[in-house]
């Protein structure tokens, strides 16, 4: 067992060292023409005092620190939607471990993988954890085409063809309502009929989903707690944007503000995928 557990922790190790050796090559390769040492000119670009550029890093950082916050507190609700209960002290601790393997490993999806084996041991169940994984990812997605609605007047200042600019908007709208309509009552039921077959084929995952789409269901069923926890989707999702903006400060960058709108959101957007 120590053994293999040597193993992973190198095999992680070596992870961040590609990771953080690629982001160093990212920096080098997008400096300034200074003509200096990158050193230099990552120093060069800091446009603020040392102390207001720490104070505007410390703000950024904290805000994405923050973030973590609301999305256990998120799980948290959610959990307790279903007669789950996991201390938030407990939750916190898995957001921080799986915010890590998401910036480390590719893809955004490992750190749910993450959340949900860690919130399987503490609950001693898996596949009512499994549901409420999916209805949080959900629930993400519908807050991240509210803010892509919402930002379709920034969107128009930087492109300015009407048709383009709607059709974004549109798919961003349509991309709240799916994400919704897919937790309303009613819709799980239908998909455990849909997914009852797998049972034949492995018995363990068809329980295991059945399972997970009774928690969708019974989440259904109280919409107060699902509000809530789109309230806080939509927070956890315009927390980044701030960070960013707050990171961008010391540079004096003239790019406005409503850049980092569009942006930061597409980026994690992005970040969902698997080669990312």
């Amino acid at each position: 067992m120590n053994e293999r557990s040597g193993r992973r922790r190198g095999a992680l190790a070596l992870r961040f060292l590609v990771a953080a050796a690629g982001l160093v090559l990212a920096f080098w390769w997008v400096r300034p023409d200074s003509g200096g040492s990158f050193a230099t000119a990552l120093a060069d670009a800091w446009r603020r005092p040392l102390l207001e550029s720490a104070a505007w890093f410390a703000a950024g950082c904290g805000l994405l620190g923050v973030n973590l916050a609301v999305g256990a507190i998120r799980f948290g609700g959610l959990l307790r939607g279903i007669d789950l209960r996991i201390r938030w002290s407990t939750l916190f601790r898995a957001y921080l471990v799986a915010g890590f393997f998401n910036l480390v490993l590719p893809g955004g999806m490992l750190g749910d993988v993450y959340r949900l084996v860690d919130a399987r041991r503490d609950v001693g169940e898996g596949g009512r954890v499994l549901g409420l994984v999916v209805a949080e990812r959900l629930l993400g997605l519908g807050a991240l085409g509210a803010v892509a609605l919402a930002a379709a007047p920034a969107i128009a200042r930087i492109h300015d063809d009407p048709a383009w600019v709607g059709a974004l908007a549109g798919l961003a709208a349509a991309t709240v309502l799916a994400t919704l309509a897919l937790l309303l009552p009613g819709i799980s039921r239908r998909a455990s009929r849909a997914v009852r077959p797998l049972e034949k084929v492995s018995p363990r995952a068809g329980r295991a989903s059945a399972r997970a789409l009774d928690a969708v269901d019974a989440l259904s069923r109280r919409p107060k707690v699902v509000a809530t926890a789109f309230g806080w989707s939509l927070v956890n999702q315009g927390l980044p944007v701030l960070a960013v903006g707050a990171l961008a400060v010391p540079f004096d960058s003239p790019t406005a503000w409503y850049w980092f709108v569009v942006i930061v959101p597409f980026v994690t957007l992005v970040s969902l995928l698997p080669i990312s």
